[in-house]
């Protein structure tokens, strides 16, 4: 499992990277998750490992898991009794609030791999915006976006296609960094339809974590955003700066760009 430290500087547990290890953290992230529900012995436990991900552990190798995570205190374990006038007692595994958050960071990065694997097998489309173009709204709100980064120290490309950590190049309408500074790339898009939509946020999802953005935005040029989407952004860190056309929202984008993000 991942460390606090290492959850907040987005690495992962030194392992060794043997398949091993990384099975073993795939166990712990699916015993977080079954605890999501409810408290559980390891009874249980397994047998919801067997039933849900087909993995038929033995009680030898799962209450090794259950005492590390519990040691690391992401899980708390109680004795109870099942019936009030039953003698024999059986302990009793819960989720606790730094287990929660260590889940979350997983899922979260667990979710961008497989987005990213799944897009890459399934030849998503990644045309070029470079060709698509521009009206004279767009082109005022890059002059906004562009100046407003720009005092901040940032490098500005427009209509980019910019290449990822797999090697594969994606097209954005804003990328911005700060160059020999890392943790600074800023990526933006606009929708692909008016409204912004789940596929945008999962495509820029997957974007910022190909590009190494610390900052993802979509630009939308409508104040409508469905709480289906907002709820994916929110979980994704995707922040949707909205206006009542794409100029207002670059200017709401410049005014807000560092409170809290909005969803």
């Amino acid at each position: 499992m991942l460390s606090i430290k290492q959850q907040e500087e987005g690495r992962l547990a030194p392992q060794g990277g043997e398949a091993t290890s990384a099975a073993k953290q795939l166990v712990d992230i699916e015993i977080l998750y079954l605890l999501t529900f409810s408290a559980k012995s390891g009874y249980e436990l397994r047998k919801k490992l067997l039933s849900w991900y087909k993995i038929n552990i033995s009680y030898g190798t799962l209450y090794p898991h259950l005492h590390s995570l519990e040691k690391m205190g992401l899980i708390v374990g109680t004795w109870q009794q099942k019936f009030d006038e039953a003698a024999l007692k059986k302990r009793m595994y819960s989720l606790t609030p730094m287990g929660q958050k260590i889940l979350q960071s997983n899922v979260e990065s667990l979710s961008r791999i497989s987005l990213t694997m799944q897009f890459r097998i399934t030849q998503v489309n990644w045309a070029s915006r470079a060709d698509t173009p521009i009206s004279p709204e767009q082109h005022k709100a890059f002059d906004i976006l562009e100046g407003f980064l720009s005092r901040r120290g940032y490098t500005v490309r427009k209509l980019a296609l910019i290449k990822g950590i797999s090697g594969q190049e994606y097209p954005v309408d804003l990328f911005a960094s700060k160059q020999d500074v890392k943790l600074t790339n800023v990526v933006l898009r606009f929708p692909e339809h008016l409204e912004a939509s789940i596929e945008d946020v999962l495509k820029m999802n997957m974007i910022s974590f190909e590009l190494e953005a610390q900052r993802s935005m979509i630009l939308s040029p409508v104040t409508h955003v469905s709480e289906d989407v907002k709820r994916l952004a929110a979980s994704c860190h995707v922040s949707i700066f909205k206006g009542q056309d794409i100029e207002s929202a670059a200017t709401n984008l410049s005014m807000t760009y560092d409170e809290p993000p909005s969803w």
